[in-house]
């Protein structure tokens, strides 16, 4: 078999997710399932991942470094400072809303496969330590604080948002208003 046939299985079984999210429940779904449901044999789901865990890891792997991506296009080239918290929050923001059917999914997948909770402590570790960064660079006394309230507070919108599928412009002004009062104490 060819890489170009492999590297396409695999990316139609990934862009398969928001389709198969609305289908099956992450906590049950069976690597026959999601086979039948994209159209290929379950061996060649199983050559590509060997079981659903991993299928979960690779998916839950991909929307992080698209998010990540998101606020790197949005606030990458930016001087640090509120503005460039607030595109990178927004882009965040709006990427998980845009992918809250797998964001949902893997989200689900956590609860069956503990082993895809490492990962997610990591990534929320280092966005913690990111905004710590920025609120120290706008010269807060409690950088690390600060930092762990935003951080909270976007997870919740993170929460709100994706369960509607839908931004929550209130939720954001405040957080945008709670970001220019955590900048300035």
């Amino acid at each position: 078999m060819t890489a170009e046939l492999l590297t396409d299985r695999r990316g139609l079984l990934l862009a398969a997710a928001p389709m198969l999210a609305d289908r099956f429940d992450a906590a049950t779904v069976t690597a026959a399932a999601i086979a039948q449901a994209v159209g290929i044999a379950e061996e060649d789901f199983i050559d590509e991942f060997g079981a659903v865990e991993s299928y979960f890891l690779a998916l839950q792997l991909g929307f992080f470094e698209g998010r990540l991506a998101r606020v790197i296009g949005r606030a990458g080239t930016m001087q640090p400072g509120l503005e460039r918290i607030r595109s990178a929050w927004s882009g965040y923001l709006d990427y998980s809303v845009e992918h809250a059917a797998v964001y949902a999914w893997c989200k689900r997948a956590r609860q069956r496969f503990p082993s895809l909770l490492e990962e997610l402590r990591r990534r929320n570790h280092g966005v913690l330590l990111m905004i710590q960064i920025e609120f120290s660079t706008l010269h807060c006394p409690h950088p690390m604080e600060c930092a762990r309230l935003a951080v909270g507070m976007v997870l919740e919108t993170v929460k709100l948002e994706t369960e509607s599928r839908t931004k929550n412009e209130p939720m954001r002004a405040l957080l945008w208003s709670a970001l220019e009062m955590f900048a300035r104490t």
